[in-house]
């Protein structure tokens, strides 16, 4: 039986499709990245709609039209949301080289290490001299080091360069510095005992032990069972299901999901039948789960901006000095990674470009500062919303500089 809850999703999610292909049709026009639009839309949704027309009712024909409440922040649409995360990065995780990634390896390394050493850095010195607490910088400091992948692997592939020397190293040093931030973020929890940060990095090297190097041998077996099986799209079903089964155990190792579903996308990618499934994971994804994905980023940013106007202009010189420190710490901490690296400069100018979004990490490590009591009173409130402002700016912007500099 289908119930109201679900109905009210559902007209959420055909309001949000209609929004997010109008919108990212505009910028398309004015040949801007696609995602922008999508995001726009969300903040539009997520605003104005929310305000003017959720919950209202209207008569026509003596027939009392009931609009639902406009809760894209709701359980069922945050669920097809990040379905859409997932998918994303399993479809980057198709199309990326594994040969090239390889080829990469060191480059990743070298710009994940600057990634997150130089933000930590210049982000802790400017908490300090800001007055806050050495604790209190030092988070500030993590907060500014993990990069969102998400806009940016989107934006890459409307621009078509994901797969260049660049994208792949963009896409590997951001998976490199999220597993840092999640090892460095459970130090900061542990407040020096350190058995909790190993154990999280122990989970983390059995993961990828097991579902990385091991799974080679075996993922090609399971694939052709999918083969055999005389079904419409078994293949597809069976690849479907390993991207949620590395997303699940990606998640229990103390990794984020996505990054289960992008190597889940690069092993299939390597066999030779995953062409015939790349089409249809597109047509899956890009039409229905990916555009909610950014528009649930927009409507999320949106919910932020507006919860307290007033706060955001008292702590202006705090957001200021925040944001403007970790977009260029980011830029020219993963630049000097991949010029050490071997990369020209203009290569290393668009992988530091594309590491500055900054979305859920960010999020996470001030959550669990706060709910720790790493952060508490005046300095937690001013810290959450300097790291609001923080993902809205750097997601907005991000597509515009990644698109100039390739």
């Amino acid at each position: 039986m289908i119930t109201t809850e679900l109905v009210n999703v559902l007209f959420l999610v055909a309001v949000a499709l209609i929004f997010a292909r109008l919108f990212g049709y505009l910028f398309y026009r004015f040949k801007q990245p696609a995602v922008v639009g999508e995001i726009i839309a969300g903040i539009f949704l997520g605003g104005i709609v929310l305000f003017v027309f959720s919950g209202q009712q209207f008569t026509i024909s003596n027939y009392i039209i009931y609009l639902p409440r406009f809760d894209f922040q709701s359980a069922g649409f945050i669920l097809l949301a990040e379905i859409g995360i997932l998918l994303l990065l399993f479809i980057s995780g198709l199309e990326t080289s594994l040969s090239k990634l390889k080829k990469t390896e060191k480059a990743s390394s070298f710009v994940a290490i600057g990634g997150v050493l130089l933000p930590l850095i210049l982000g802790a010195l400017s908490g300090f001299l800001l007055g806050f607490t050495i604790q209190e910088s030092i988070v500030i400091g993590l907060i500014i080091t993990a990069t969102s992948v998400g806009v940016t692997v989107r934006t890459l592939m409307d621009l078509h360069v994901l797969d260049t020397t660049a994208g792949a190293t963009i896409l590997g040093g951001a998976v490199i510095d999220d597993i840092i931030g999640i090892i460095l973020l459970a130090f900061m929890i542990s407040i020096g005992s350190l058995m909790d940060a190993v154990w999280i990095g122990v989970r983390i090297a059995i993961f990828f032990l097991i579902f990385l190097y091991l799974a080679l041998k075996v993922i090609d077996k399971i694939l052709d069972l999918g083969e055999k099986i005389h079904l419409p799209n078994a293949f597809l079903s069976f690849s479907l299901a390993i991207l949620l089964v590395y997303a699940f155990f990606a998640d229990k190792a103390g990794l984020s999901g996505i990054i289960g579903a992008f190597v889940a996308g690069i092993l299939i990618g390597q066999n030779v039948r995953s062409s015939k499934i790349i089409k249809d994971v597109k047509t899956i994804g890009y039409g229905f789960f990916i555009p909610l994905f950014f528009v649930w980023i927009g409507s999320s940013l949106w919910g932020g901006a507006i919860t307290d106007i007033s706060t955001y202009t008292a702590i202006g010189i705090l957001a200021l000095v925040i944001i403007t420190v970790s977009i260029i710490s980011k830029i020219v901490g993963c630049g000097i990674g991949a010029k050490l690296a071997g990369m020209s400069s203009r290569e290393s100018l668009q992988v530091g470009v594309g590491m500055i979004p900054r979305m859920e990490l960010a999020l996470i490590i001030v959550a669990a500062a706060i709910s720790h009591d790493l952060l508490t009173g005046n300095s937690a409130h001013q810290i959450l919303v300097t790291t609001i402002l923080l993902t809205i700016i750097t997601t907005l912007i991000a597509p515009f500089l990644i698109k100039a500099t390739f």
